[in-house]
C-alpha cells in the first residue's frame, strides 16, 4: 500500500511596503535586519587576511553577521541564545527564533526559491520540521530554553524559526537579503519556504571597504560554514 504525497503549500513572497508591514507585525523593520549585515560583513572584510585558509572567511562573515544582529536586537528586548549550540535571536514574546545563514544566489529572488549555501545539521533540520507542524492547525508544541535566568529548565511554547538569509554578490558589490520560514528541508538544504519576506537589496558600492579587492581569493567561501558540536561522555 502506497503512502499518499502531501502536497506542499505554495510559497507568499511578499515585497515592498507588504514587506514592511510584516516585519512590524515582528517588532522588526528592514533596516533593523539589514543594517547589521552590511556592519558584520564589513567587518569580516576589515580583519580579512590572504594568509588563513579560504574557509576562514566563510566563516567569519557568519560570525560578524550573527553577532551584529544579535546585538541589535538585543537592544530591541530580544534574547540572543545558543538553542543547542545554535545562536539565535528569540523574541521578546518568545514565539519566535531569527537565525542567519548563507544563502545561494537566488536569495531574493522573487522568482526562485533560494537555498541556503552550506548544508545544515540535525539541529537545522529539527527546527524545519517544527516549523512545518506549526505551519498548520492543529497547533504544534516543542521545547524550548527558559529564557529566564539560569536557564536550567526548559518550557513548551510554540516557537518559529525564521531564517535571515544573505548573499554577497561580490559582482555587483551588493548584499541580498530575505527573512524566511522554511518548512522542508533535505540532506541539510532547505527545499520549501512557507513565507519570503524579501528585503531590500544593498548597495555596498559606498562602502570602500567593501569593494572586490584582488586580494581576496576568488575561492575563498564567502557564506557561512556550518558545523556541529557533539559532547563527548
Amino acid at each position: 500500500m502506497t503512502q499518499p504525497i502531501t502536497q506542499l503549500p505554495r510559497t507568499r513572497v511578499i515585497t515592498g511596503m507588504a514587506a514592511e508591514q510584516e516585519l512590524r507585525t515582528m517588532g522588526l523593520t528592514p533596516s533593523k535586519l539589514t543594517q547589521p549585515c552590511i556592519e558584520g560583513l564589513q567587518s569580516a572584510v576589515n580583519s580579512y587576511s590572504h594568509f588563513e585558509p579560504a574557509i576562514a572567511f566563510g566563516i567569519s562573515i557568519w560570525s560578524k553577521i550573527v553577532g551584529a544582529l544579535r546585538e541589535q536586537l538585543n537592544n530591541e528586548n530580544w534574547k540572543h541564545h545558543d538553542i543547542a549550540n545554535a545562536p539565535r535571536s528569540v523574541s521578546p514574546d518568545g514565539t519566535m527564533t531569527i537565525a542567519a545563514v548563507g544563502g545561494d544566489p537566488h536569495t531574493a529572488n522573487t522568482d526562485i526559491n533560494p537555498r541556503n549555501a552550506r548544508t545544515k545539521g540535525p539541529r537545522f533540520t529539527n527546527e524545519v520540521e517544527n516549523n512545518a507542524a506549526t505551519s498548520s492547525a492543529p497547533r504544534y508544541t516543542q521545547c524550548r530554553l527558559n529564557l529566564g535566568p539560569g536557564d536550567e529548565n526548559t518550557v513548551f511554547a510554540d516557537l518559529q524559526t525564521w531564517v535571515l538569509l544573505y548573499f554577497w554578490d561580490r559582482v555587483s558589490n551588493e548584499l541580498r537579503l530575505e527573512l524566511s520560514l522554511p518548512i522542508d528541508c533535505s540532506k541539510g538544504f532547505v527545499t520549501q519556504w512557507e513565507t519570503r519576506i524579501i528585503l531590500p537589496t544593498q548597495d555596498l558600492s559606498e562602502y570602500t571597504d567593501l569593494t572586490f579587492s584582488d586580494e581576496m581569493r576568488t575561492y575563498a567561501a564567502t557564506q557561512d560554514v556550518d558545523f556541529e558540536i557533539t559532547a563527548i561522555s
